[in-house]
C-alpha cells in the first residue's frame, strides 16, 4: 500500500486498511485515530463526508480537467482536517511532537517531487498548505517556525505564491459547517487553486 492507511465506508460498516509501513512507523495509534475520525464524520453526516453534499459539489464546483488530480487531493485534505480534529485529541495526550514531525516530512518530501507541470505543483502546494494549516489549527506551529520558510521556498521555486492562502484556508475551516457553507468553502478552494495555476 502506497499510503499509511485508508478507510472504506459502506452503509452498515467500515473497513480499516493499514500498511506495514504504518505499523513499523510508531504512528499506528495516530493513523487509527485519524481513520476513526473519518468513520465518525461519515456516521454523523458531517458535510465533508456526506454523499448528498458530494452530489451538490459535483453540480456546483467547476475546475479545469487538468486540475482534477490536484483538486481531488486538496479536497481529500479538507476531509483529513475534519478527521484530524478528532485524531489530534490522541496526539494531545502524549506530549510528543509526532504530528509536527509527520507533517514536516510531507513538506520536505514535496520538494523532491516538484516538476514542470503547473497543476501538479499547485497540488503539492495544497498539500504543503494542508500540513501547515493542520498544525496551526491545533496549536502546533508558530508564525516564525522554519517550516513556513521551506514551504514558501517550494512556492518560489515552482513559480507560485499560494501556500499562505492555502494554509489559512485549512486552518480556518469552520468546525461544523452547514452543507451550503461547506459547498462555499470548496468553491473558495477551487478559486484559490485555479488562480494560482493561471498566474
Amino acid at each position: 500500500m502506497a499510503i499509511m492507511g485508508a478507510t472504506k465506508s459502506k452503509d452498515s460498516a467500515h473497513t480499516l486498511f493499514v500498511s506495514v509501513r504504518a505499523v513499523e512507523s510508531g504512528l499506528l495509534d495516530g493513523l487509527i485515530a485519524h481513520e476513526m475520525g473519518h468513520m465518525l464524520r461519515t456516521e454523523s453526516g458531517h458535510p465533508s463526508h456526506s454523499a448528498e453534499v458530494f452530489r451538490a459539489l459535483s453540480r456546483e464546483v467547476r475546475i479545469p480537467r487538468a486540475a482534477e488530480g490536484a483538486f481531488g487531493q486538496a479536497f481529500n485534505h479538507i476531509q483529513d482536517i475534519y478527521a484530524d480534529d478528532l485524531a489530534f485529541l490522541v496526539f494531545a495526550t502524549d506530549g510528543d511532537d509526532r504530528a509536527y514531525e509527520f507533517f514536516s516530512g510531507w513538506i520536505e518530501g514535496n520538494t523532491t517531487m516538484r516538476g514542470r507541470n503547473r497543476w501538479k505543483n499547485v497540488g503539492l502546494a495544497a498539500t504543503n498548505g494542508f500540513a501547515l494549516g493542520n498544525l496551526v489549527r491545533h496549536g502546533r506551529l508558530s508564525k516564525d517556525d522554519p517550516l513556513w520558510d521551506r514551504a514558501r521556498a517550494f512556492d518560489r521555486e515552482a513559480g507560485l505564491e499560494v501556500v499562505g492562502a492555502l494554509a489559512n484556508f485549512y486552518a480556518n475551516l469552520p468546525e461544523n459547517p452547514t452543507p451550503d457553507t461547506f459547498v462555499g468553502q470548496v468553491k473558495a478552494l477551487a478559486t484559490v487553486m485555479t488562480q494560482a495555476a493561471s498566474s
